[in-house]
């Protein structure tokens, strides 16, 4: 292989065996060129989140481009890991299937427990100590997300940077919750590998533009943190994010069950008591419920299956703080 030739190269990073002759295998492509730092990015680790999966073939692609026209610009290592729960992917179900677990409620593993376990072990011994790693999501079937990064307050400090190059719309921290310690991200950051989690568009779709918009951002981070050489051309980041946190994201929830029907578009600057949509009942003409902006600020979660319960999530609107410096 020539010097500055890139190498590509698909593996498993865990194997079992299965009933009727079929077999378990958890890949993994890598793209290595020289000595540099490593980066990784996961998906798929819900089964019906398939933005990930997008972003993974785009990337593949401009790789595989990069390989043809400039390999020596791959001065490290870029590790794929689309399909980190591929019977889920298969059932398009959320959870693992049979174990009915969520994968990102099993981390860090461990090699001798049941699948989600050692589906859980393997990620984590393949991605520790790499320089980043950006584990992408999709949103449920109910809601639409615009681009975010959603980090813990907890690692706040040495993730926001990175986070403000990933030409996202917004950062969102949470505080710490029990639950979230058992994910991917928060098992990776605890060990000192920085773990990006990414959520945008919806369940069981893929949005294109988001998914260009996320990997311009990636090849950003990657090119700042040396994994592609200086000389890279990438276009210039046409994003910049909004900070938000437990003090200025406003929660809507239906008052009354029937189907929600908006008014407006997502990702939408509102006024206070703007309208933003109504409850309906099919079995009535009328309006059960007008649906209202509590505050000045931006429309970031939108429904996107009409039919609500007493309680259900319509939408989310951040009160403004302005742009990240």
């Amino acid at each position: 292989m020539p010097e500055s030739a890139i190498a590509i190269s698909t593996s498993c990073i865990l194997s079992l065996e299965m009933p009727y002759s079929e077999q378990l295998c958890i890949r993994r492509t890598a793209y290595r060129g020289g000595d540099g730092p490593r980066a990784a990015i996961v998906a798929g680790i819900h089964g019906d989140e398939l933005e990930g999966l997008y972003v993974c073939q785009l990337l593949a692609d401009w790789l595989e481009q990069l390989a043809r026209e400039n390999p020596a610009g791959l001065a490290g290592t870029v590790e794929l890991y689309p399909a980190m729960n591929p019977l889920g992917l298969d059932t398009l179900t959320r959870a693992i299937p049979v174990f009915d677990t969520d994968l990102n409620r099993n981390f860090p593993g461990s090699p001798n427990g049941d699948l989600p376990k050692r589906i859980a072990h393997a990620a984590i011994e393949n991605l520790s100590g790499a320089a980043l790693v950006v584990d992408i999501h999709a949103s449920n079937i109910y809601l639409r997300e615009i681009p975010q990064v959603r980090i813990n307050t907890d690692f706040a400090d040495s993730l926001v940077p990175l986070a403000r190059r990933l030409n996202l719309d917004l950062i969102w921290l949470h505080g710490a919750m029990t639950v979230l310690e058992a994910t991917v991200a928060h098992s990776l950051n605890s060990v000192g590998t920085p773990c990006l989690v990414v959520e945008m568009g919806v369940g069981m779709r893929i949005t294109p533009d988001y998914c260009r918009q996320v990997m311009s951002g990636i090849l950003t981070l990657w090119k700042d943190q040396g994994v592609l050489t200086p000389d890279v051309e990438l276009p210039p980041l046409d994003h910049l994010p909004l900070i938000a946190d437990d003090s200025n994201v406003h929660y809507l929830n239906a008052p009354t069950s029937g189907l929600f029907v908006p008014v407006i578009e997502h990702w939408t600057d509102v006024r206070k008591g703007q309208l933003l949509g109504t409850i309906v009942s099919p079995l009535q003409g009328g309006i059960l419920s007008e649906v209202r902006s509590p505050v000045d600020g931006i429309l970031f979660t939108l429904r996107e299956y009409p039919l609500v319960y007493e309680g259900s999530l319509m939408a989310r609107v951040m009160a403004r703080k302005g742009r990240l410096a």
